[in-house]
């Protein structure tokens, strides 16, 4: 049974080179793509190595066999339905029958291999908006902003949720500018350190509010940061923070920080840099009223912006802390002992020497450590090794999760605007408005200090009954 008809497809698939060579390519891949493809969607493949194999080297494989099978159809003189096949078959005793086996065989083999092809494309789809393509892919490049990534926050949603958010258009956009990219990575002409994408990220209130919903941000948030200092007994000093969250009003006044995102309320700023550091022109429009604030020299040059959720929260997920605060971490989380003599001074001078990779890093800031202790306290050394290597570990750690020197990234490359840097380039009292009003940079405006830096702080025993 379909004998004839199977025949005339042999037949035709061996006579034309192309679509020899193109059927033998799907052969080999679109088995395999298949089973991986079903597999990854019920158990999901936690492998970059595996997924790479099959979806950046099967698939564009497969896709070559498929654009091969079509050229050879396309150029052959003996096409499927071409007027000397049709005449061929009519030629033929049982021509009806060659016919309808000819076309069924073609739309069994067809059907198969598009829905093959469907399973599979659906697959490659999901995984070019994977937290393992994004991070893991292009390994030299982000390793830093996947180091980051993977201690924020925001660890366990998916890179495109931020990126790219809903819609085609968005996810258009990303690819088309992810070729370019492709393209500086194997030319090896990516930037070093990488730009933080302020320019082409998706505006925040498509994608932040989704889940951070400002219609709920209210009233006040106690802050309490704990430092060490670099004396013998690496003492504890507390600031104290009541920070004024406030509302964006939607359900009620205005007032505190999301003061600025505020429906009633439309602030625009023209910067000069890249970085969006230097703000020469702030607008506000409130209720109607609108107030330029100018610096003393205007600045022609500029480009202007509509505020939003980036611009405090520029560094929400991709967070590169300073020195002290990588170790005052290291102390909070308890991987850092603090009954060592002078350990927050001895790792902090470990870690801010300038190391040419991050590898040789590792060896000299277990060397510096060990030296010092050797040095200084060897009795310490010869009965609490194992604190000796816990300290290493923790400054270790300390370093590693914020310094790439291959990558061109040290302490401070990257700056945060959730904190004076980012407040003082509006609140700084130059900009002045016709009238002569100023942005205070009265710190009372987002937050009340109540203890700065003390080392017992009364209102901190208040707070915690102790």
């Amino acid at each position: 049974m379909w004998q004839e008809g199977w025949l005339f497809f042999r037949n035709f698939v061996r006579q034309n080179k192309f679509c020899l060579l193109g059927t033998l390519i799907l052969l080999l891949t679109v088995p395999p793509l298949t089973i991986f493809s079903i597999y990854d969607n019920i158990h999901h493949v936690e492998s970059h190595v595996w997924q790479e194999i099959f979806y950046l080297g099967l698939f564009p494989l497969m896709l070559l066999g498929l654009g091969l099978f079509c050229v050879g159809i396309f150029i052959s003189r003996q096409g499927f339905f071409s007027r000397e096949t049709v005449q061929e078959l009519m030629a033929k005793a049982d021509k009806a029958k060659v016919l309808r086996e000819t076309a069924f065989l073609t739309s069994v083999i067809l059907t198969v291999v598009l829905i093959c092809m469907g399973a599979i494309v659906y697959s490659a789809y999901h995984y070019t908006e994977s937290v393992n393509f994004c991070g893991k892919l292009c390994h030299r490049v982000m390793t830093p902003e996947f180091t980051a990534y993977q201690h924020s926050p925001h660890a366990h949603v998916k890179c495109v949720h931020c990126h790219i958010g809903p819609g085609a258009s968005w996810f258009v956009k990303s690819k088309l500018s992810g070729m370019k990219e492709v393209v500086e990575y194997l030319t090896n002409t990516y930037p070093r350190p990488l730009p933080t994408p302020v320019h082409n990220l998706r505006p925040a209130r498509e994608t932040c509010e989704e889940c951070h919903r400002p219609e709920y941000f209210v009233g006040y948030k106690l802050v309490i940061k704990e430092k060490r200092q670099t004396d013998k007994n690496n003492s504890k000093l507390y600031t104290v923070l009541l920070m004024k969250t406030g509302s964006g009003g939607m359900k009620g006044k205005a007032f505190g920080i999301h003061w600025h995102v505020s429906p009633e309320v439309k602030i625009y700023y023209k910067y000069t840099d890249p970085k969006r550091e230097n703000i020469v022109e702030v607008v506000k429009i409130e209720k109607g009223k609108k107030t330029v604030f100018k610096g003393s020299e205007e600045a022609r040059e500029g480009e202007v912006r509509l505020m939003d959720c980036m611009d405090c929260h520029n560094r929400p997920t991709h967070i590169f802390h300073s020195a002290e605060e990588a170790l005052d971490l290291e102390f909070v989380s308890g991987a850092m002992p603090e009954d060592l003599p002078f350990v927050k001074k001895v790792t902090l001078e470990a870690i801010t020497q300038n190391y040419p990779s991050r590898k040789e890093a590792k060896v000299k800031i277990a060397e510096y450590i060990r030296n010092y202790y050797q040095k200084n306290y060897p009795d310490l050394v010869k009965n609490s090794p194992e604190k000796i290597e816990q300290v290493i570990a923790a400054a270790q750690e300390a370093y590693l999760l914020n310094v790439f020197p291959e990558m061109k990234i040290t302490w401070g490359t990257y700056t945060n605007f959730l904190s004076h840097d980012g407040c003082f380039r509006c609140h700084n009292e130059e900009l002045e408005s016709e009238d002569g009003e100023v942005i205070s940079q009265d710190c009372s405006l987002c937050h009340n200090l109540l203890a700065e830096e003390e080392e017992s702080p009364e209102i901190l025993e208040t707070l915690l009954g102790e």
